[in-house]
């Protein structure tokens, strides 16, 4: 009985409680204010609401020690400056009716009181209609100070020490850097959706941005993108049903290692949907390879009783009524606009060896080659005194050997490199533009080509960036150096591993504004074309909130990752031997850094399996 009694004991864990004001408070701030971005992207959108033209954003040590936001809207009236720091007190919704037509940026009404609880906030604001403004400050939720202040029509709003009353949540922010990142990018996003305001972003006592009103998005995009960039970009648009969609969109000549060019915006607002990612893929899907992606900058608009932007307390996600209708129409709109169907003499080509040759005359040079090799009767151990009509390809996957001193000195003209190689005994054919074929003692491998010259890049810059003394990646100086326009994230991404791509084999110097000149590459590259490398690597670094360690893990990844010979790229006999030969005198040939093999070997007794000769 008496265990009975103490088990009925009253559980006051599970005492249902009203919570107070502060704590309701700091749980409403982590819906929405995340990190320093958050409190960017609310009070940004409450001045674009606002009607102001002029933005002026400063942020120090990332927006971890402070962030000012500076419009020239309609401002705050005098009386009304600690209701604006309410919860859910709001000028864009009077009703329940109102949120599934709301065609403003905020409306929840919890944006302001959610950062004023978190941190300490100073507002200065004033309204046309009144002769002076007013300054409010709040700390950590509760009214400090409150008197009129002189100030031109519009709002400043300074929030500091962000989350100094909760320091678990502060312990969650990542580096000032990476606070930086997230904020660029936020910035980058709206600044392409409202070309008519002027943008000044101040980091520090840098400016990271300034961007003038411009007269179109192609004058935003390429202020942003670079004119590099808009060369390869065109317009689209489509109209159905109430229904409109348009922007710019790469064709499938200019394409990027990542999705971070990629933006969608649905009456205005940068949203995430992953079906209108979707249609972006599927309109591009039989004119751009697996793993690179097109610029892409797409606005929709949406009458607002079709879409739901309430899905999420920060309104990034949404939530489309005609999904399926509004996908189809974003797949035809670039497919049509684009002539994406229609893009056989658009089709992608990564690059080749720095020579005068175009791919085509390079494999054309070398299939001649070998069928006038194999045409002599030159193979491994069998003499074929001709090969049969149309039969060239069937024959030229047959192994190789070099001839021996005397025999046929022609065949050895092609080769380059060690006498002596360290895995093969005979020449190489190229199948399929990407995988190299040669005999082996036991048999034959089948090497990619792509996979392996990834393995030796990344190696050799590994060991570049290792190594003490000022060792490093040989540079291999431009003849004309590169212009090339950076975007904010770009420009982060090379000031923050400036060193490292030194060392890597680059020679970079600003070129004023957001443009760098390069001078040099490294020698080992394959694929510089015209600096999109450079490009593709900067792209893949720009957003990246990971410690050093791991983002120098990143560089040297994705420098291994765009600069090797890519699948379908035609290579010299020469070329495949060198390739092979470096794979092997590195320490792991037989992977690539992510883990793929590098090559498949089939031996001799496989073989005769499968030829039944066992």
């Amino acid at each position: 009985m008496k265990g009975n009694m103490a088990s009925e004991a009253p559980n006051t864990s599970c005492r249902i409680r009203v919570l107070d004001n502060a704590t309701i408070d700091r749980i409403a701030a982590g819906e929405v204010i995340e990190r320093p971005a958050s409190i960017v992207k609310e009070l940004v959108e409450n001045a674009l609401d606002a009607g102001a033209r002029n933005l002026t954003i400063t942020m120090e040590d990332g927006g971890l020690t402070s962030l000012t936001i500076d419009d020239d809207g309609s401002g705050i009236p005098f009386d009304q400056l600690p209701l604006a720091f309410e919860r859910h007190a709001t000028s864009k919704i009077a009703a329940a009716a109102d949120i599934m037509q709301v065609s403003s940026f905020g409306f929840r009404g919890e944006a302001l009181a959610s950062i004023a609880s978190v941190s300490q906030v100073r507002c200065v604001s004033r309204c046309a209609a009144e002769d002076i403004g007013g300054l409010i400050e709040i700390s950590g939720g509760e009214l400090v100070r409150r008197e009129p202040a002189p100030r031109n029509r519009g709002t400043t709003i300074t929030v500091s020490d962000l989350f100094f009353n909760t320091p678990a949540r502060r312990k969650f922010t990542k580096t000032a850097q990476a606070e930086k990142r997230a904020i660029m990018k936020l910035l980058t996003q709206l600044a392409l959706a409202h070309q008519d305001v002027r943008w000044l972003v101040r980091s520090g006592s840098d400016i990271a941005l300034d961007l003038r009103p411009a007269k179109s998005l192609t004058d935003r995009a390429r202020d942003l993108l670079g004119a590099s960039v808009m060369d390869h970009l065109a317009r689209f648009e489509l109209e159905k049903g109430g229904f409109s969609i348009g922007g710019l969109a790469s064709r499938p000549t200019w394409t990027r290692g990542n999705r971070e060019q990629q933006f969608i915006f649905i009456n205005r607002r940068p949203v995430e949907n992953r079906a209108l990612s979707q249609a972006i893929v599927q309109a591009y899907r039989e004119v751009v390879p697996a793993g690179r992606f097109p610029v892409v900058i797409a606005f929709l608009q949406v009458p607002t009783g079709e879409v739901d932007v309430n899905v999420h307390p920060a309104k990034t996600q949404v939530r489309l009524l005609l999904e399926r209708e509004i996908f189809g129409m974003l797949k035809n709109a670039l497919s049509e606009g684009l002539s994406l169907r229609r893009a056989d003499d658009l089709r992608p080509w990564s690059g080749t060896a720095a020579t005068a040759d175009t791919p085509e005359r390079t494999a054309q040079a070398q299939d001649d080659y070998l069928r006038t090799y194999f045409q002599r009767g030159a193979s491994a151990g069998y003499e074929y005194k001709g090969v049969p009509e149309g039969q060239g390809e069937l024959f030229g996957a047959a192994a190789m050997r070099p001839k021996a001193a005397g025999e046929d000195e022609a065949a050895g003209e092609v080769f380059s490199g060690p006498a002596e190689p360290a895995l093969h005994t005979a020449p190489f054919w190229q199948l399929h533009r990407t995988y190299i074929v040669t005999q082996i003692r036991g048999g034959l491998v089948l090497i990619d080509q792509h996979n392996s010259h990834e393995r030796i890049l990344y190696n050799e810059a590994k060991r570049a960036l290792a190594a003490e003394g000022g060792y490093g990646i040989p540079t291999q100086q431009l003849l004309f150096p590169a212009h090339l326009e950076l975007t904010p994230g770009q420009v982060q991404a090379w000031q923050t591993h400036a060193d490292q791509l030194t060392a890597m084999g680059f020679t970079i110097e600003p070129f004023g504004g957001q443009s760098i000149l390069v001078q040099g590459i490294p020698a080992s590259l394959k694929n510089w074309n015209e600096g999109r490398l450079l490009l593709d690597i900067l792209d893949d670094l720009a957003w990246d909130d990971k410690p050093s360690q791991e983002n120098q893990v990143d560089l040297l990844a994705s420098f291994a990752c765009h600069g090797a010979v890519r699948a379908g790229e035609p290579l010299t006999i020469p070329e495949m031997q060198n390739l092979v030969d470096q794979l092997f005198a590195t320490d792991t040939p037989l992977s690539c850094p992510h883990g793929r093999p590098t090559l498949i070997q089939f031996s001799l007794a496989e073989l005769e399996k499968r030829f039944g000769r066992t």
